[in-house]
C-alpha cells in the first residue's frame, strides 16, 4: 500500500521548493519568484506560500528582505561568521572576529577520522588545513580542516590578502557547495604536544576540542574539522531563538 503523505500544504511545499533549490533551479543569492507567482504556479494560496517561505527561513536556507523579496541564502561573510563562531567575551558576551593565519596546506590520504565522518574510502584523498585563530595578538583556535578532494579539487581557500577565511564562503563561491546544517561535538581535553607550538601553549593544556562535520544540500558529509580552542578568555555560545519572539523571552 502507498504511503499518504498527510503534512500540511506548506511543508510540502517548502520540501517542493527545498528540492529545486537542491536541484540548481536557484542558486545562491538568487531572487526566488514571489509568493503570488508561486501560488499560482503551484495552486495554493499565498498564504500558504508565505508559511512555506517561514520553514525555509527557519532552516537557513532562504533569506527574507521586506520589499526586495525572499532569497536563497548565500554563505556571506557576515552570515558565515555570525552563524558558526562561536567563542564569545566570558564577560562581555561579545563576537570578535578573529585574524586568520593558514599555517599548512595539503593533499593527502585521508586518516581515519575523516574516512569516517567523510565517507570516504581507504584510498582516498582530501585537501586538509591547518589555521591559526588570533585575537589580540592571542591565539584563540586552531584547527585542522579537511574536505573531500573529490569535491575542491585543485581550489585553493584562503590564498589572498584577506586577514580572516570563511569556509563556507569558500566551498559556496569557488566549489558550489552551499552548506545545510552543520553537527558540532564538543568535549574538553588536553592540549596535544605535536599543536603546541602553533598554539603557542604547553603540551596538556587544558582546551575545548569542537569536532564538527558540515553536510551540503544533498545530506552529503563536505568539512571535518577539528579545532582546538583556548577558554581561557572566552566561552563557546550555542544560542537558540523561535522566529517572531523578542530578545529574551523565547
Amino acid at each position: 500500500m502507498t504511503a499518504i503523505d498527510l503534512s500540511p500544504v506548506f511543508v510540502r511545499l517548502a520540501r517542493h521548493i527545498r528540492e529545486r533549490i537542491v536541484g540548481g533551479e536557484w542558486l545562491p543569492g538568487q531572487l526566488l519568484p514571489g509568493e503570488e507567482a508561486l501560488a499560482r504556479e503551484m495552486k495554493v494560496s499565498v498564504g500558504t506560500v508565505r508559511k512555506a517561505f517561514d520553514v525555509l527561513s527557519g532552516q537557513g536556507l532562504v533569506t527574507r528582505h521586506r520589499g526586495r523579496g525572499t532569497f536563497v541564502a548565500r554563505a556571506t561573510d557576515e552570515r558565515a561568521f555570525t552563524s558558526f563562531f562561536r567563542l564569545v567575551d566570558r564577560d562581555s558576551n561579545a563576537r570578535q572576529l578573529p585574524s586568520d593565519t593558514i599555517l599548512a596546506r595539503e593533499r593527502t590520504t585521508a586518516d581515519p577520522e575523516e574516512r569516517a565522518a567523510l565517507n570516504l574510502k581507504e584510498d582516498e584523498m582530501v585537501y586538509r588545513l591547518r589555521r591559526r585563530r588570533v585575537l589580540d595578538g592571542v591565539p584563540l583556535v586552531l584547527e585542522t580542516i579537511a574536505f573531500p578532494f573529490a569535491r575542491v579539487g585543485t581550489k585553493e581557500w584562503g590564498d589572498d590578502s584577506s586577514p580572516f577565511h570563511l569556509v563556507y564562503s569558500f566551498l559556496e563561491q569557488q566549489c558550489g557547495i552551499s552548506i545545510s546544517r552543520v553537527q558540532d561535538r564538543l568535549q574538553a581535553c588536553l592540549l596535544p604536544p605535536e599543536l603546541a607550538e602553533d598554539f603557542a601553549l604547553p603540551a596538556g593544556h587544558p582546551v575545548l576540542l569542537s569536532i564538527r562535520t558540515a553536510y551540503d544540500l544533498h545530506g552529503e558529509p563536505v568539512e571535518f574539522r577539528r579545532s582546538w580552542m583556548s577558554t581561557e578568555a572566552h566561552v563557546y555560545l550555542s544560542e537558540l531563538r523561535w522566529a517572531g519572539t523578542t530578545e529574551g523571552h523565547p
